[in-house]
């Protein structure tokens, strides 16, 4: 119950700080756009998304009275309203814990009260940002940028290979055939594929199929080791094995 106590007090407080000064009404526009979550983007390529208490990835403004959360495995639309002072929304019927707020800044951020959900001492921080063609920018972009987008050099099993392997954030790939595009395992079954858990990355070939690979950041990106995945395991989601390395990608 102690939830219950402590978001009232927690909205009456960022009430006060935010949107009880001079000219708020100003600062505090209706909620539009993606907002995309930086407080797991922050700790990345340290942790994963996985790795961190979250409520969603991205929070989706696309109508005046309803939200799409998105959790990086599922998508789903909720109600939202105004609460109190310009600053101050709410989430109908947000989690098992009932209803969720979150606060708009006049900097393109927003603060997700979320804490019954994480269990951490603060909030989750969002921040929308847009791209060179106006477009607001995806979570999974910049997980992508922050964990394997880069130019390097290619090692198969061991040898050195001709072809310099480019990344980019958008899910392309080159200088790696058959592979010609890729996606990140950051949330949903996938991240069960091995018997001891790692990052998974999936490499799509161009005929569209997909080949899982684990895979470790060395130094940030300075390399990047691809590791062979065992076969599947009759009637299992996951419990494979990790094998021997066969890409490595290195950028010096």
């Amino acid at each position: 119950m102690m939830y219950r106590i402590l978001i009232p007090i927690c909205i009456l407080f960022i009430g006060a700080v935010s949107c009880n000064t001079p000219g708020s009404a100003e600062r505090c526009n209706p909620p539009s756009g993606r907002f995309i979550n930086t407080t797991v983007l922050d700790q990345c390529p340290a942790f994963m998304p996985s790795d961190i208490p979250h409520f969603c990835f991205e929070i989706n403004f696309r109508g005046k009275d309803s939200v799409d959360i998105d959790n990086g495995f599922e998508k789903f639309s909720l109600p939202y309203v105004k609460e109190g002072k310009d600053c101050m929304y709410k989430i109908k019927g947000a989690s098992l814990f009932g209803d969720m707020y979150f606060t708009i800044g006049a900097d393109s951020s927003l603060q997700l009260i979320d804490t019954a959900w994480t269990k951490l001492s603060s909030f989750s921080s969002f921040k929308r940002v847009k791209g060179d063609d106006g477009v607001d920018m995806r979570f999974e972009y910049f997980l992508k940028d922050c964990l394997v987008t880069g130019e390097y050099t290619l090692f198969v099993e061991g040898n050195l290979s001709p072809h310099i392997v480019t990344i980019m954030p958008n899910g392309q790939l080159n200088g790696l055939k058959p592979f010609l595009g890729y996606s990140l395992c950051y949330a949903g079954d996938c991240l069960e594929i091995t018997e001891t858990a790692s990052r998974i990355i999936g490499l799509v070939d161009d005929t569209g199929k997909k080949e899982f690979f684990a895979f470790k950041n060395v130094d940030g990106k300075k390399a990047l080791e691809f590791y062979r995945i065992g076969d599947p395991i009759p009637d299992e989601k996951g419990g494979r094995s990790i094998g021997p390395m066969i890409y490595e990608l290195r950028t010096e």
